[in-house]
Order: structure tokens, then sequence, then C-alpha cells
């Protein structure tokens, strides 16, 4: 029984994350240097000949709300899109630091993993490339609250590496509250809903679940 409700869930995120804006197919990617250049002008990871794009620069990106994450297995995740809007293709690769708050404004002390748990890729990061226009993404997951909710989650902050040591911060809401969302759970620190995965940079949605 249990097989087959994990198999059901990894069907069901990965047809979901299908349906999200600049996500490819659900398949394995090809290595790097076999992978062909978006058509649609969307993210891709380089081959040797992009090598030399320039990282991306703060003032070019922006954070938007990604696809919604049906909650499955016990794990409930949100997913955000980091948007070139500069002129010309630029680079993004690594893990983001995220902090979560609270409705006050208070940094909710969760404690925070790159990568694992049921949704999030292990895999390591990769440098991905952006055209103008096109979108990089990047998923935050955690455990259910069994004891109950706390806290709710109520705005994200990401901050990540840029170009000419100018750090690309932005701030989101976090766009489902109470048990369902990325609330602080009852129970004290080590409590399982306490720690928060996030997945490195990705070129599409799916590149950022383990479920694919």
């Amino acid at each position: 029984m249990k097989r087959s409700v994990m198999a059901t869930a990894m069907i069901a995120l990965v047809a979901l994350m299908s349906g999200g804006c600049g996500g490819g197919t659900a398949a394995r990617p090809a290595p790097a240097e076999q992978r062909p250049s978006s058509p649609a002008g969307g993210a891709t990871r380089p081959t040797a000949a992009a090598a030399r794009v320039p990282q991306c620069a703060a003032r070019e990106l922006v954070l938007r709300p990604g696809t919604f994450v049906v909650p499955m297995t016990g794990e409930h995740a949100v997913m955000y899109a980091l948007t070139n809007r500069g002129p010309a293709s630029c680079a993004l690769s690594g893990y983001p630091r995220v902090v979560l708050y609270d409705a006050g404004g208070a940094a909710l002390p969760f404690r925070y993993a790159r990568g694992g748990g049921a949704y999030v890729t292990s895999r390591k990061p990769v440098t991905v490339i952006l055209a103008h226009g096109a979108s990089a993404y990047v998923l935050v997951a955690k455990y259910r609250c069994d004891l109950g909710v706390a806290r709710n989650a109520t705005a994200i902050r990401l901050t990540l590496p840029a170009a000419r040591g100018e750090a690309f911060a932005g701030r989101e809401a976090v766009p489902i509250a109470g048990a369902a969302g990325l609330a602080y759970c009852r129970g004290g620190p080590h409590d399982p809903g306490q720690v928060i995965a996030v997945s490195p940079v990705e070129a599409t949605q799916q590149a950022t679940s383990s479920l694919r």
C-alpha cells in the first residue's frame, strides 16, 4: 500500500510541474554537452560554448511565485521563480539562502537544509543559463505539522550570490497559510516539521524535485 501511495504521489507531482510555466518534460535531462538551447528562449544548463556567459547581476533578477505544489506524502512545498529581466543571457548556480518570516516580520527559527526530504532533489547544483525573460526555479519544502501550527510563514526572503559581489535578495509572499503551508510547528525545535529543505537553482521545475 505504501509503495502504491508514493507512486501515485510521484506521478501527480510530476504532472503538476509539467504544466507550469517554463518547464520542460519530466524525462531525465541529457548530459550538458548534448543538451540544446531552449527553443523558446528559456533556461538551459550550459554547453561548453556557453561557459563564458556572465553571472546574473542582482538588478537583472526578479523573484516571483512559481506553480502551486499540491501537498502529498506529508510534505508541503512552494515553488519560486527567478526571472532574468536583463537585456542579455546570464548565469545562475548554487543554493539560495532562505529565511521565512511570520506575519509580524519575525524570522521563524527553522533549520535549513540543502536538498533532501521527500520532495527536494539532492543532486549537486549546476550552472543555469537564463535568456532574457527566462526563469530558473527553486523549491522550498518541509514536513507537515503533526502537533498543530504554532506560527504561519507569510513571507520568504531568498538571497543568492550575483555578479560583481552584489548579492541578489528578493522577498515574496508565502501563498499558502495554515496546516498546508510552510508553518512553524508546535512540538519544539526538534519536531520533524521544523526543517526546511531548499533546492539548488534549476533550469526546470521538474529538476528541483526528487519525484521525477
